[in-house]
């Protein structure tokens, strides 16, 4: 029973910290009982520990998936209900792998050295990272993410993304683990044992190295010099490609970037959601150019989401999710085409192998994905787009400041997620991109959560939930490149492979070691 109750208890504790529950001592300490689940049972039973934590983890922290399927892609909720069980089991699929992996790469059930706690470790962060690339990839909920409201915590994301920061999570839930068995099987625990002071030490060292790089980044000034907005409009998904409502779209956020533009003279750049414009921005009418007609008034940048289209080479049509930017004297200054699409959700994996799924969700898009990281240029803005989903990928954001970027902008419609936690768990997100590049990022979400995040990954202004509004910022445009956007996060996967190769060729020398002594005892013995 306790090997049940062990992981169920890890698994809610941790999933809080994506439920509202900002307390980010919790995450540090929160895998300690699956830990210790894991390595009390047979190494058969590890992958079904592992995967019993992932339902409870996973099952809380994604429950909203569930009801955006039903209401928005019209199927009957007992229906959106197994494929959310599908998915969760998925996602449990993981835990379960390192579970079994951690088992076979370090199997005693005891104490452990510091070379096989970082082993294990740098497993949990592969696995992470394999998560986050496995069938287009889904890293949501990530171990990292759970201080997103802990920027002093994940200053050095500018260093390594979320994944040196989850490893030291990690490792801290590895070190607990070992004291606490170091106590019940010696009765105590004694500073000068190697066993304790070697993992405690090296510990204390990754936690003073996050909070003093933490507290000396985060200090850096960082006022603004350019005034940019972001518009929520807050329509209702039901309503949003009504065409009736065309019209009332435009108005209503015509209406608030001159209230922004009004209370601020000197606003810059006022950035509209996802598809805000819910017609083709590319072919000429008067929706176009009222836009346009807009930015020339207010003598400001405007960028904003309006689905796009192409003839492919046998004269069809094909349609992406994009964003355009206007500039001040009324022209067009570029478009970023969506790069990463939502599986199931803008396209169909895989070709045939899901299209007879098609007719079962019957509201799933049919777009293509944009080739081009550049960003949108329009001196003095090189503006990295990011577009929904997007956000939830270091890699998008990363080589679109390669590229030249000076301001990252995140334009998403959270609308299909009510009031749950997911508007707030995807918002929280773009706080890493902001740190792992160094850049500024304007937010706007349809419905909410709209911000403007520093370069330090504080929340400079946040909008509420379904409420129509503008929020203004200063921001800089920065050129400096991080260690993260010019290598990624390569050299450091590269560590924790390393790693575990080492505890690998260690644990095989010692058995081989092992092997030989006994070798040499039977024969001393005369048994053969």
């Amino acid at each position: 029973m306790a090997n049940i109750l062990l992981p169920l208890f890890s698994a809610l504790a941790l999933s809080t910290t994506f439920l509202g529950l900002h307390f980010w001592p919790l995450p540090f300490v929160a895998l300690v009982p699956f830990i210790h689940a894991v390595y009390s049972v047979d190494k058969r039973d590890s992958f079904r520990i592992g995967f019993f934590w992932g339902l409870f983890f996973f099952g809380p922290v994604l429950w909203w998936i569930a009801p955006t399927i039903s209401t928005y892609g019209k199927l009957p909720l007992a229906a959106a209900w197994v494929i959310f069980a599908l998915l969760t089991c998925y996602l449990a699929l993981f835990p379960g792998l390192w579970a079994w992996l951690a088992r076979l790469l370090v199997a005693e059930k005891g104490q452990l050295s510091v070379l096989g706690i970082l082993a294990v470790s740098s497993l949990w962060i592969l696995v992470e990272a394999l998560r986050g690339w496995l069938l287009s990839g889904f890293p949501w909920a990530m171990l990292a993410y759970s201080l997103c409201q802990a920027p002093f915590l994940i200053q050095t994301a500018d260093l390594w993304g979320p994944y040196g920061i989850g490893f030291i999570i990690f490792f801290s839930n590895m070190v607990v683990w070992q004291l606490y068995l170091l106590s019940t099987q010696r009765g105590g625990i004694r500073v000068r044992d190697r066993a304790v002071s070697l993992p405690v030490f090296t510990l204390v060292g990754l936690l003073a190295f996050l909070c003093v790089y933490g507290s000396k980044t985060i200090s850096e000034p960082s006022n603004g010099k350019i005034r940019v907005a972001a518009i929520q409009g807050s329509f209702d998904q039901s309503v949003k490609w009504s065409a009736e409502y065309r019209i009332a779209t435009i108005e209503r956020y015509k209406a608030l970037t001159r209230q922004a533009h009004a209370r601020f003279q000197d606003l810059k750049l006022a950035v509209w959601p996802e598809t805000a414009m819910p017609f083709y921005f590319q072919q000429d009418g008067s929706l176009r150019q009222q836009v346009l007609d807009l930015a020339r008034e207010l003598h400001i940048y405007i960028l904003f989401g309006s689905p796009s289209f192409f003839y492919d080479p046998i004269g069809s049509p094909r349609y992406r999710n994009s964003a355009f930017l206007v500039g001040p004297d009324g022209s067009l200054k570029g478009r970023y085409d969506k790069q990463h699409l939502v599986p199931f959700g803008e396209y169909m994996p895989w070709g045939r192998l899901t299209s007879w799924a098609r007719d079962m969700l019957p509201t799933a898009g049919d777009f293509c994905a944009g080739k081009s990281a550049r960003p949108l240029e329009a001196n003095p803005f090189k503006i990295g787009v990011m577009i929904c989903f997007e956000s939830i990928f270091p890699e998008i954001s990363r080589k679109e400041v390669q590229a030249g970027g000076n301001l990252l902008s995140v334009i998403t419609n959270d609308a299909w997620f009510g009031r749950t936690a997911a508007p707030f768990q995807h918002a929280d997100m773009a706080t890493f991109r902001a740190v792992e590049t160094r850049r500024w990022i304007v937010r706007a979400a349809n419905t909410g959560i709209s911000r403007i995040i520093s370069p330090a990954g504080r929340i400079s202004v946040s909008s509420r939930l379904f409420e129509p509004c503008f929020i203004t910022g200063m921001v800089n445009l920065e050129d400096r490149l991080t260690l993260f956007v010019r290598y990624g996060p390569y050299w450091f996967l590269a560590l924790n492979l390393l790693f575990i190769l080492i505890n690998c060729l260690l644990n095989c020398s010692r058995f081989k070691k092992r092997g030989m002594n006994h070798g040499k005892d039977r024969a001393r013995t005369g048994i053969h």
